[in-house]
């Protein structure tokens, strides 16, 4: 029987290790400008820049999530934020284009591992309030996804620091990974990983349709999200302001993006979950599209809108696949946090070649984007009532 109180230590020390190893997840997202710049990247470019992000951050997290049902969550669980700083802190040092791919994808890969099994802890130790653990857990990693960008224009501007000193940075996560060791998960809920959680796919079949709508949903959503977060920094560069502008414009939509996946957890117990992601993600197009043509003080109103609205149901999706295979949590969450954002970003990639047939302007291609999340909403009608 699942235990009804929510253990909050526990809890908390799960979600500060999200928090720092989202932040260097998204550490890059400000610094585009600086490597197209150094690089002379096109914006096609640019989009296998967030693609390899995606693909080694995410995509892989299905398969982490398998392993990590099979042979232990910790194994995967506690070495992620190290690896993910390491790697991340030393892209200002990329002496090309080349050597920064290869960067993102092994800090991709210290992402990957950490998220399914973080995501399936934090779940377990909320016991019955599983949607309220997910949405702390979500939230404080959002809030790091936010800080992440305004840390590496700090570190990367910084006189003092620099692109020679920012790998220190990877101190951060090497800290967290020792916490997580510790106390993130106590033997007891460890052991009861074992071969009986191995079949994936047994697992998965009898829910599958379910969870391909699931995906697909937040396959769109995400699209959406992704190629906002990478295209504001380029976005505001075209407006001819700074980097430092920039990174404090990602840090409004992040945190924005942080408290509606909090609120949203909370959301649940006014709205049904079909009703909040209907109506969140419909609400959330016309606030996007607004944004990106907005100036001045509408602009910061828009932005803080369409992030709230665009993440009120992330703790939706993930604890609905949680309880759709709930013997294999690890692998649930990593399809809708792992496979679903990768493919995710793969199609962002294709953004930045709209981008590109536009002459280079992002406006175009991040308007678009902003109506995916209305196909979104139409496939939540296909889902089973709550």
């Amino acid at each position: 029987m699942q235990n009804s109180n929510l253990n909050s230590a526990s809890v908390i020390i799960i979600a500060f290790g999200h928090g720092i190893t989202d932040l260097f997840a998204n550490f890059s997202a400000a610094l585009l400008p600086v490597f197209e710049s150094r690089f002379e990247l096109s914006k096609t470019s640019i989009g296998v820049m967030i693609s390899i992000i995606g693909l080694s951050g995410s995509m892989f997290q299905l398969l982490y999530g398998y392993l990590g049902d099979k042979w232990g969550r910790r194994l995967f669980l506690v070495p992620g934020p190290a690896i993910a700083a390491i790697f991340m802190s030393l892209i200002g040092l990329s002496p090309s284009y080349t050597f920064l791919l290869l960067m993102l994808l092994i800090g991709g890969m210290g992402v990957s591992a950490f998220h399914p099994h973080a995501a399936s802890a934090a779940g377990d130790m909320a016991g019955t309030k599983r949607d309220i653990g997910l949405a702390i857990f979500m939230a404080v990693g959002t809030v790091g996804y936010a800080i992440g960008p305004l840390a590496a224009v700090f570190l990367i501007s910084s006189p003092n620091i620099g692109p020679s000193r920012m790998p220190l940075a990877g101190i951060v996560g090497i800290i967290t990974s020792i916490l997580l060791y510790k106390y993130a998960i106590p033997e007891e809920k460890q052991k009861g990983f074992n071969s009986s959680n191995t079949n994936m796919w047994q697992n998965i079949k009898p829910q599958f349709s379910l969870l391909t709508i699931l995906c697909l949903i937040v396959i769109l959503r995400s699209t959406t999200n992704i190629v906002f977060v990478n295209f504001m920094s380029l976005l505001i560069k075209q407006r001819g302001m700074s980097l430092i502008i920039g990174g404090w414009v990602l840090f409004l939509f992040s945190l924005s993006t942080a408290l509606g996946t909090f609120f949203g957890g909370y959301m649940v117990n006014i709205l049904s979950r079909k009703r909040l992601m209907v109506i969140t993600m419909i609400i959330s197009a016309p606030l996007l599209l607004a944004l990106v043509y907005s100036r001045g003080i509408m602009f910061i109103i828009f932005l803080i809108l369409s992030g709230l609205m665009i993440s009120f149901s992330n703790p939706a999706n993930v604890a609905i696949a949680q309880e759709l295979i709930p013997q294999s949590a690890s692998t649930a969450s990593s399809l809708m946090m792992g496979v679903s954002w990768g493919i995710a970003a793969i199609l962002a990639m294709f953004f930045g070649v709209i981008a590109d047939l536009f002459g280079g302007n992002v406006a175009p291609a991040m308007g678009l984007s902003a109506i995916l999340p209305v196909l979104a909403s139409a496939l939540v009608f296909l889902l089973p009532k709550d």
